[in-house]
């Protein structure tokens, strides 16, 4: 009877023996395996290498310092309230920055340094402006009495300007059975330290006599003109200081694959993750300039020659003093990072460091 206990628990442990031999005794062709799998987020890779290449030790496991460039760009817009200002169409933006990021587990803190260039066109609501009383010399022998309409219409103005910017986000990631997932939100400081402006718009003047009926135009012989294109160009619009809520969610893909073994080259050890995402930024601050400028300035010795006129970017007029301009930024971002995971310390392992 105790015979056939020994045998019985005999029996018992060769299924354990076996693992242990398939543990400590990985072939040549499984290494290679599994230096082949890919996805950062798989846990099947990470358990047969734990099975099968013994126990290591790395503090690269819980702490991560990574360095890299973003890229980014999308559709750009100054959301205001200006009465006389649309919100649309917008414009565009793209920007780069060189980023620092520290992970533990699955938490992610990033900051860096970046410049982005954006260039926006704000679509002007149609605007006239009356002179009364005025009189016309050319009718003949007798001056007449009129009031002079200039209208202003289809303007568009125009503001480019490079910023600069210091990013400061965290966030975590979001593990997936098919990928690696994360997310990012913080702020970032952004000022405009160039940039020029343009206007572009469509201008007509007409006459309403005192003792004649219907509104008079197209007669340049009275300085009454119609559909005259207006450019003027102007310089920096001069935006405040700017503090930007970032959102951003994307997924990673990391190619360092390599299971964990102790023999590897350097070259096998660079950690480079590759990112993808979509992002917002919303300005916080009101960035108007907030200046004394005029939208339209009609000097009255010169009241029918068009290439006098002044006139302003909206933003930068008293028209918009009164009111908030704000930065919006919508589009992808793309994230190269870079990181070197020092060699593990073998703790039990057969005598192949396995």
């Amino acid at each position: 009877m105790r015979n056939l206990r020994y045998i019985l628990l005999i029996l018992a442990l060769f299924p354990l023996l076996g693992w242990s031999q398939r543990r400590y005794s990985a072939d040549a062709q499984q290494e290679i395996d599994l230096h082949r799998q890919s996805g950062f987020s798989s846990r099947e890779v990470e358990s047969k290498t734990d099975a099968i290449f013994g126990l290591h030790a790395s503090l690269y496991a819980g702490s991560h310092h990574l360095i890299g460039l973003s890229a980014d760009g999308g559709w750009s817009s100054f959301i205001n309230t200006v009465p006389v200002a649309k919100n649309t169409p917008g414009g565009g933006s793209v920007g780069v920055h060189f980023l620092y990021e520290y992970q533990y587990s699955g938490l992610i803190i990033q900051t860096g340094i970046g410049v982005a260039y954006q260039r926006v066109f704000t679509d002007l609501k149609d605007t006239a402006m009356y002179h009364m009383n005025m009189e016309d010399v050319w009718s003949g022998i007798k001056p007449r009495s009129f009031d002079l309409r200039h209208t202003f219409y289809d303007r568009r103005d125009m503001a480019q300007q490079i910023y600069g910017r210091i990013p400061l986000y965290a966030g975590r990631y979001i593990f997936g059975g098919q990928g690696l997932g994360y997310f990012l939100a913080g702020l970032h400081f952004s000022y405009a330290f160039w940039g020029n402006t343009e206007q572009k718009l469509t201008g007509s003047t007409a006459g309403k006599y005192h003792d004649f009926v219907g509104v008079w135009d197209e007669m340049d012989n009275h300085g009454f003109r119609k559909d005259v294109p207006i450019e003027r160009k102007g310089n920096q619009l001069q935006l405040k200081f700017d503090v930007m809520a970032h959102a951003e969610v994307g997924y990673e893909y990391n190619t360092q694959q390599g299971a964990k073994d102790y023999r590897v080259r350097p070259a096998d050890r660079m950690d480079c993750r590759l990112r993808f995402a979509a992002f917002m930024d919303f300005g916080i601050l009101n960035i108007c300039p907030g200046t004394k400028n005029v939208l339209y300035g009609v000097p009255d010795e010169t009241i029918y020659d068009f290439p006098t006129y002044r006139m302003d970017h909206v933003f930068s007029t008293q028209d918009a003093t009164k009111f908030w301009t704000r930065n919006l930024f919508v589009g992808i971002r793309f994230t190269v990072l870079f990181g070197f995971r020092p060699s593990e310390r073998c703790i039990l392992c057969d005598p192949w460091r396995h």
